[in-house]
């Protein structure tokens, strides 16, 4: 499975005396994880794809960063309607009652009910984007983001770990906003200020916040991961030479800090997303690692706009061409570009059932020959459209409900 990291623990006493970050890896038929939660166990032999253990999951998308174009009634309920992200609604609504409005819908978007469904469809893993804003203390007088927000994460987070499985935490929206007119960065907005020294370093201290719940919080006991920023903007090389080597070393002195031996991996985009090798900076000897790609065919126009094109691509595509392991492939979707998804008869979500099931297949079959895994982009949605829905796709019979015959489905035969 992964490349440098192969354990089983089989008891809390054993697991105390590792020093690796776990992965939910090698599983025969289980794995234990940090502080003896066993994780990922088949409910029947045979449910997984393959005997390695690769981690198969969704996106908790819309939760705890909401992305208006998701999630539209819920958006309008909470009284944000029209407007384009969670800094405009909190300086619309005012504080008191953009807060009221959160906590009802961090309660209610992802309940146990979801997680169960999960968990019947063999997924073993959830991701989970975050805004720097949930450590409130780190957010500036004139910046408007709701608070109260620790308690639903720990909350999520206690679903996720009783039932086993594994848990990524991102940061998504980063201090100063990371990438222009994106509202999963909390503030859509051109004016992009996470590129200064200021903001690097109240992103940093986001991830020793995170880094210090996950080893202090029994809720947190199944977070393996954290992602130190979701899709910078290219071009700005001093992500690489300062916030990535500082993000590092500050997750890893919360670590010392607390004596802890069972170190989360630290997940920076890979270099397939275009801001450069997130390696070269880092320090010698850096440990627990991985990497993370956004692989969405959708807006990869090298690609032939065929049915074919697109299946040998999901079938073929080297995700780890950099070397850098382990890799997940923590966003994807099967939507087509935007220019024939709706329009073009051979696109449409009618009549194509058939396409749609092997690009899904092909898609998991190509990502888990070169990565150790995937989440895919997002678990809910209120679009009307299954292809941005894992749990929709599944109740239209484009995913399957037993994932134990993809591998074997032939869908890049």
């Amino acid at each position: 499975m992964f490349s440098s990291t192969k354990f089983v623990v089989a008891s809390l006493a054993a697991l105390c005396s590792i020093a690796q970050a776990w992965l939910p890896g090698d599983i025969t038929p289980s794995v234990t994880g940090r502080r003896g939660i066993t994780l990922g166990e088949p409910d029947a032999p045979g449910r997984r794809w393959v005997q390695n253990g690769k981690i198969r999951g969704v996106n908790l998308g819309g939760l705890f960063v909401v992305e208006p174009w998701l999630c539209q009634e819920e958006w309008s309920k909470m009284g944000c309607g029209g407007l384009e992200s969670e800094w405009d609604c909190v300086k619309k609504l005012g504080q008191d009652q953009a807060n009221s409005a959160f906590r009802n819908h961090w309660s209610s978007w992802i309940t146990d009910q979801d997680f169960d469904e999960m968990k019947s469809y063999g997924l073993n893993a959830v991701r989970i984007p975050l805004g720097f804003w949930l450590d409130e203390s780190l957010v500036k007088q004139g910046e408007f983001y709701p608070k109260g927000g620790e308690e639903y994460l720990l909350k999520v987070c206690e679903m996720a770990s009783s039932r086993g499985m594994y848990i990524i935490l991102e940061m998504h929206a980063a201090p100063g906003v990371q990438t222009s007119s994106q509202a999963f960065t909390g503030h859509t907005t051109t004016d992009v200020q996470f590129f200064n020294d200021g903001n690097y370093k109240r992103g940093v201290d986001f991830l020793k916040y995170l880094t210090k719940l996950v080893h202090t919080k029994n809720q947190m006991r199944n977070v393996g991961m954290i992602g130190v920023v979701n899709e910078p903007a290219q071009g700005h090389d001093d992500v690489r030479s300062k916030f990535y080597p500082n993000a590092y070393n500050g997750i890893r002195q919360v670590e010392s800090d607390l004596k802890v031996k069972d170190k989360v991996h630290v997940q920076f985009m890979g270099s397939a997303w275009g801001a450069g090798n997130p390696k070269e900076s880092l320090p010698s000897g850096a440990e627990s690692l991985a990497f993370e790609d956004h692989r969405y065919q959708k807006w990869d126009s090298s690609i032939a706009l065929t049915h074919a094109a697109f299946i040998s691509d999901a079938c073929t595509s080297n995700r780890d061409a950099h070397n850098e392991s382990p890799m997940l492939v923590t966003e994807w979707a099967v939507s087509p570009p935007s220019s024939v998804e709706n329009s073009d008869p051979a696109w449409r979500r009618d009549g194509n059932a058939a396409f749609y099931q092997q690009w899904f297949r092909a898609s998991v079959i190509g990502f888990e020959k070169t990565a150790a895994g995937w989440t895919y982009w997002t678990w809910k949605a209120q679009l009307g459209d299954w292809r941005w829905s894992y749990r929709d796709a599944v109740k239209a019979g484009i995913i399957p409900k037993d994932l134990g015959g993809v591998a074997g489905s032939g869908a890049c035969s």
